[in-house]
Parts: structure tokens; sequence; C-alpha cells
């Protein structure tokens, strides 16, 4: 017989969604961000080389410093109420890595903007992404400080954000909003400079 949720689990399922949903999420050293996209072209000049230590789904921590030299990184940057913005340029890329035969070249993470969630009981947090990353199949980092809003990656909270890394360890593209047909089209273009064969 299944288990019926008590008034407390209710309520607990309740905060949770209430605070990963908030509208107010600037982070003190934030820089403040427009309602409108945000897009930033390669830089194989220069900028900073980025980094996090991040709490995995799988389980440990990823450094995404690790993959410097080897692969280039993208991360889906999203809270809760904009998980859904951009599911089918994900599906996109997946399968671009799998039919291209790119895992050796190229990793995607799903990173999940906990920085709001207050009080609420991580492990149920962790819960409710658990089916999230089952469905994507892929892992999926936990930034429970808001770590990724702060420069340099300066990601949005009230919006779904995008980017990638290039082995170098710097922002080579990153885009906030819903991808549009010109977003797509100038992400592949810096995914495929970023893993062409070094001369």
């Amino acid at each position: 017989m299944p288990e019926r949720s008590t008034p407390l689990t209710v309520a607990l399922v309740a905060i949770a969604f209430t605070a990963m949903s908030g509208l107010d999420r600037t982070v003190p050293g934030a820089r403040a961000q427009t309602s409108s996209p945000v897009a930033t072209e390669a830089h194989p000049e220069g900028g900073p080389r980025v980094d996090a230590d991040l709490e995995s789904m799988q389980g440990g921590r990823v450094l995404l410093a690790r993959e410097r030299g080897r692969r280039v990184v993208v991360l889906f940057y999203e809270d809760r109420p904009h998980i859904e913005d951009n599911s089918a340029f994900k599906g996109e890329v997946q399968r671009f890595v799998v039919d291209n035969h790119l895992d050796d070249r190229v990793v995607c993470f799903g990173v999940a903007n906990l920085g709001d969630v207050g009080a609420t009981p991580r492990m149920l947090v962790r819960g409710l992404i658990r089916p999230i990353a089952e469905r994507w199949g892929v892992d999926i980092l936990l930034d429970w400080e808001g770590a990724l809003r702060r420069p340099p990656f300066s990601f949005r909270t009230d919006a779904a954000n995008v980017a990638l890394i290039d082995r170098e360890g710097r922002i080579a593209y990153r885009f906030t909003d819903t991808v549009d047909a010109s977003a797509r089209r100038a992400f592949f273009q810096a995914l495929r400079r970023a893993i062409a064969p070094t001369r």
C-alpha cells in the first residue's frame, strides 16, 4: 500500500517550491541585470579563467577546472521557474554531442540555482531535483550559495542561462533568456570553434 503524505511532508514540499521560485534573488556583489537577452561571444584573446566547486547529484563534488585542456563545458544554469525554458535546445545540444561522438570533447551540466532555498532541508531539495536529473540523463550540480550568480559568471537568477567554457577554462559564449534561432546559431558556432583541433 502506498505511503500517505503527512501534513509535514506536504508543508515541506510547499516550502521548497516557494523558496525555489522566489522573485527577489539578488546576491550582494552581483551585477545588475536587464530583462533583455544577454549574449557574450567568444573571447579567444583572453578573459578570466573561470572555476566552480559544486556538489554533484551523482555524488561527490565537481571542480570545473578539472576539465581544462580536456573538454569544453556547457552549463545550463536555472532556477525552478525556468527549467523548461530551453528544453528543446538542451535536447538538441545533447543529440549533437551524442550523434557526433563528442563525449571525449564536450561535457554538459545542469546547474541548479539554489542560493535562495533558505532553511529548506537539503535532502528534500535533492529529492525534488533527482527526477529532473534522471529525465535529462546529465549530472546536475547544486549551487547552494549562488556562487555562479557572481562575477565572472554573473548568471541571472530570474531566467535560464547557457554558457560554454572552452578548453582553456574561459567563457566562450553566454546567453540569458529563452534561446531563439539567432542565439542557437551563435552557440553552435562557438561550440564548433571551441572543439576544433588546436594547431
